[in-house]
């Protein structure tokens, strides 16, 4: 068997020493930027809107609404709950304080009374179960009027479960008085 030999041409020449330097600093500051985007994240500081549901359940003189898992640990502070009806009126968006949320045992805040159209009392109460400041699995909210048939059975009221930070919807779910 014969052995091949190579040959070593000697005309050859070797990329310059500017080309050289100029490839080895593209190549280093590419390396640089996908290193950033690795570590920062592609897309900076943006907020991601977490997801969730709501369960309705009926009580006297009103509906709560029991909350499936969130995608993301989302504190009380940066949820607005929203009741609006089919007539246009909203009334003025609950936002809940975490330190009246977290106390480490069954935690409760009472929202206050707002109008919403010719109802003059609707009250929101929020329960979270954990005490912890975050929504989380089996906390709910309740939306009560102070006598019964006070929501309407011919409106649909509407819930809207808002995340503050991104201005935008978690979920919603409607009812019937």
């Amino acid at each position: 068997m014969m052995k091949k030999k190579w040959a070593i041409r000697k005309d050859a020449e070797a990329v310059s020493p500017v080309i050289a330097t100029i490839l080895m600093v593209a190549i280093t500051v590419v390396l640089a930027a996908v290193l950033y985007v690795m570590v920062l994240g592609f897309g900076g500081t943006s907020t991601q809107t977490p997801t969730s549901s709501v369960t309705k359940s009926t009580i006297t003189f009103g509906v709560k609404w029991t909350f499936a898992p969130f995608s993301k640990d989302t504190a009380w502070s940066d949820v607005s709950v929203i009741l609006s009806d089919d007539k246009g009126n909203t009334a003025t968006a609950w936002k809940p304080a975490t330190t009246n949320l977290n106390n480490g045992t069954t935690a409760k805040w009472n929202g206050g009374s707002k109008a919403l159209g010719t109802i003059t009392n609707v009250w929101l109460n929020i329960t979270d179960l954990a005490g912890n400041g975050y929504v989380n699995q089996g906390d709910f909210v309740t939306l009560t009027t102070l006598s019964a048939n006070t929501f309407s059975s011919s409106t649909t009221y509407t819930v809207t479960i808002m995340h503050n930070p991104s201005s935008s919807k978690i979920c919603d779910g409607s009812f019937n008085g």
